[in-house]
């Protein structure tokens, strides 16, 4: 008789190895599921911040763009403006005529 108990008993056990293997492997599938969906979510984030970091890049690529720009306006219109006083210096000169030493 205890024989037979403890085979019963083992028996139970087994039993109840083979059923929390089965809660194990769906515990399991429920976290494959998840990390799925984790994967997918941080996929769809990757691809959105990729293109706000195209946006940003394109943003700079103009503000360096203009930053060039302003810088060669105001190249020119420095020389532009020298230019200008070069001409009325050269203008004041040939209306006062020849200096007298």
């Amino acid at each position: 008789m205890f024989k037979l108990y403890t085979t019963l008993a083992q028996e139970d056990k087994i039993e109840g190895l083979g059923k929390g293997r089965v809660i194990i492997q769906q515990d399991f599938d429920n976290l494959e599921a998840e990390l799925q969906q984790a994967r997918a979510q941080i996929s769809k984030l990757q691809k959105k911040q990729m293109g706000n970091n195209h946006k940003i890049s394109l943003a700079r690529f103009r503000i360096t763009d203009l930053e060039h720009i302003i810088n060669d306006i105001q190249i020119r219109h420095q020389e532009d403006k020298e230019s200008l006083l070069n001409a009325i210096n050269e203008l004041k000169i040939s209306q006062e005529g020849p200096s007298d030493y």
